[in-house]
């Protein structure tokens, strides 16, 4: 099963942008992921079109089951 940390952030245009890693820790937590994800937003780390990080939307694990058939 492949997993992947998805943090999304809110754009000060209203838009979203996500940052993804692949692979990360089973014991992940939200202690571990929040202080880095205000750390991308307090320093305006990622720019989409002109337009800052301004605000956490939200993180998620996503997992993923893939069946080979061939």
């Amino acid at each position: 099963m492949a997993k992947t940390l998805n943090m999304r952030f809110t754009l000060l245009n209203g838009k979203t942008t996500t940052m993804s890693l692949a692979a990360p820790r089973d014991d992940l937590a939200r202690e571990d992921v929040e202080p880095a994800m205000q750390s991308i937003v307090d320093k305006q780390a990622i720019v989409v079109s002109d337009s800052p990080v301004a605000a956490i939307k939200d993180a998620v694990i996503r997992e993923v089951n893939e069946t080979q058939l061939i």
